[in-house]
């Protein structure tokens, strides 16, 4: 919490207030300080000290007032003793000869202390690690390192062990596969061509002559063994069709001659969009009337007849 100053500040009431008056308004609120967070100020209104605590507009808000006022009274701030005692022990500020503060010191540029530019050094500061200790040697830096359990570290100890080992001793050399299974030039491992047969597959069944390999992700290896729905034998079936009574399939004639139906009606369209040509040696009709569109044509051949009825 901070007392606000201010020069020459002074208005004058623009309403009359009650005693016990914990707001006031103002003709004018220009050179009185802005007040924030816990800041205040204290002002005079005719004889009578009063403690504001915050400033909106043209309205002071305040401690209660001792008494009642009215509008046009002076309203100012002036040297009184209740603004210097409380000046005088205000707990922001840390006296000369030094003190206890609570709460975070910043800085807004390069400002120093006894000559240390605190934000350069204090980057430096941050830099060091919790619980860090003095610099230390190499000597200590590895003794303390061979001195470490499974620090996965390779010390002089281990280095001697290595000088003691044949250097041929130490060489690796990868396996040369031969058969179903090979080893390459840059020692990688392949499998040789046309090696692997059904033995060497995952599959949850064993299958008979003619059944296919079909993906079974539930069964085991995810590979099962069907059998195929066969079509009839096609020998001596040229230009016939596949039909199936539900149970079997079978081939049969496509009767293209046929001139009886069961049907009682024929249909057909009665707009021709698409240019015709009757076959050479047949004649064709339509029922009813018929629209030819624009662009399009009906040919008819030299000895065939189109009847329209």
């Amino acid at each position: 919490m901070a007392v606000k100053f201010a020069n020459n500040a002074a208005t004058t009431l623009a309403s009359s207030i009650s005693s016990g008056a914990t707001s006031f308004s103002v003709a004018s609120a220009s050179g009185f300080p802005a007040l924030g967070g816990s800041d205040h100020m204290y002002v005079t209104i005719d004889l009578e000290v009063v403690k504001v605590t915050a400033v909106s507009g043209t309205t002071f808000t305040c401690d209660a007032t001792s008494g009642g006022h009215s509008a046009g009274d002076t309203v100012e701030i002036r040297v009184s003793a209740e603004l210097l005692n409380d000046f005088a022990t205000d707990q922001e500020a840390l006296p000369v000869s030094g003190g206890q503060m609570t709460g975070n010191i910043t800085m807004s540029g390069s400002e120093t202390v006894d000559g240390r530019d605190l934000s350069v050094d204090g980057a430096k500061l941050d830099g060091i690690e919790a619980s860090a200790t003095a610099d230390q040697t190499n000597a200590e830096i590895r003794a303390a390192v061979e001195a470490a359990s499974d620090s996965n570290v390779f010390t002089d100890a281990d280095h001697t062990k290595l000088n003691s080992v044949a250097s041929s001793a130490n060489n690796y050399v990868h396996p040369n596969h031969s058969g179903e299974v090979t080893s390459t030039a840059d020692g990688a491992t392949v499998i040789a061509d046309n090696v692997v047969d059904e033995a060497n597959l995952k599959i949850s069944n064993t299958p008979t002559n003619g059944y296919f390999l079909s993906a079974q992700s539930g069964n085991t290896g995810g590979m099962t063994w069907a059998e195929v729905d066969a079509l009839p034998s096609q020998s001596s079936n040229s230009g016939k069709y596949l039909t199936t009574n539900g149970s079997a399939a079978s081939w049969a004639v496509l009767d293209t001659d046929a001139n009886t139906t069961t049907k009682a009606l024929y249909e057909h369209a009665n707009v021709i969009t698409s240019n015709y040509s009757i076959s050479s040696g047949n004649n064709a009709g339509s029922f009813g009337e018929i629209t030819i569109n624009s662009g399009v044509s009906v040919t008819v051949p030299s000895g065939s007849t189109w009847v329209i009825s």
